[in-house]
């Protein structure tokens, strides 16, 4: 009896041994058949490490390509550029142009391939600079309205960025819409950092990133000179012929609003009559003036010289 149950223990043994087995076997084949190796390339973001802080860093891209191979299960992931860890080390970096290898790891699998295998930056330093801040009117507005007064709040930001950017900023100007304003009103503006050469330059760090500004919508005026015309009206009598005519001043400097100035290319006198000249003369004559125009004169002295024929 004790025989049989050492015996029955054995095959027991035996049997669990061929179960074993059996089951690696069936493990490799499915690891092999069921989830084998595979390759796949994904875009996986490149950290700049070890930045030091009176540095900063232009061109580096934010992606990279990565090709790493692994099982199945684990290169197929949906988080796998999760899984992969690439950076660039910028702990002794200096000012100016370099290049830097990318360090690429992955717990997953085998990294095969990177590209690039380094990347060209440029390293600046950080400075700061304070600069003036001026409004800008944008939106739909009436070519005779600008802004007249206007308080900025605060008046002065500052600047951080790299070196050569800052050097190019000369002011900050807030855009205000107008559209609709035409009195006094207050608006909240984001800043735009503007170069000596009149461009906009993006991605400036402006602290604060928004002023306050209070403004008062006003009737614009603009100044120019133009020419006076003289004009004269009725018949010579008989016998008299106009030989010169001269005005003085020529030109008149007037204000006015910039529709008015657009059409205006001249400004007449008032209609000067020569019906009873009989000789040549000197007179002052008014300036038929349009609405809404400011001159420097209102009267200008006209000489008209005459020849007596037979």
């Amino acid at each position: 009896m004790r025989l049989l149950q050492r015996l029955a223990r054995k095959e027991n043994i035996f049997a669990r041994i061929i179960c074993l087995l059996i089951a690696c076997a069936m493990w490799v084949y499915v690891m092999t058949d069921q989830n084998p190796i595979v390759e796949r390339s994904v875009e996986v973001h490149l950290q700049q490490n070890n930045l030091p802080n009176n540095m900063m860093v232009f061109n580096a891209p934010e992606k990279i390509l990565v090709r790493v191979r692994g099982s199945r299960t684990q290169v197929m992931a949906d988080n796998l550029d999760k899984q992969i860890s690439a950076s660039i080390n910028l702990k002794n970096i200096t000012e100016g142009q370099q290049s830097l290898p990318i360090t690429v790891t992955y717990a997953g699998g085998e990294v095969v391939t990177v590209t690039p295998k380094e990347v060209s930056i440029y390293v600046d330093t950080v400075s700061e600079k304070k600069v003036p801040v001026t409004t800008r009117i944008v939106g739909a507005v009436s070519s005779d309205m600008t802004i007249g007064t206007s308080v900025i709040t605060p008046p002065e930001v500052t600047l951080r960025g790299a070196t050569h950017r800052i050097d190019k900023v000369n002011k900050v100007v807030a855009p205000i819409d107008v559209t609709d304003h035409t009195g006094s009103f207050e608006a909240e503006s984001d800043l735009v950092a503007v170069s000596d050469d009149g461009y906009d330059i993006p991605n400036m760090r402006i602290i604060p990133e928004r002023v306050m500004v209070q403004a008062t919508m006003v009737s614009q005026m603009l100044s120019t000179n133009v020419p006076v015309k003289l004009v004269m009206t009725g018949e010579l009598p008989k016998g008299i012929v106009v030989t010169k005519t001269e005005i003085l001043p020529e030109s008149i400097r007037i204000t006015a609003p910039p529709s008015v100035l657009k059409e205006l290319k001249e400004v007449k006198t008032k209609p000067m009559d020569i019906s009873k000249l009989d000789g040549s003369v000197v007179s002052a004559v008014e300036l038929d003036l349009p609405e809404k125009i400011i001159p420097e004169l209102r009267t200008v002295q006209v000489r008209i010289s005459v020849e007596r024929q037979s």
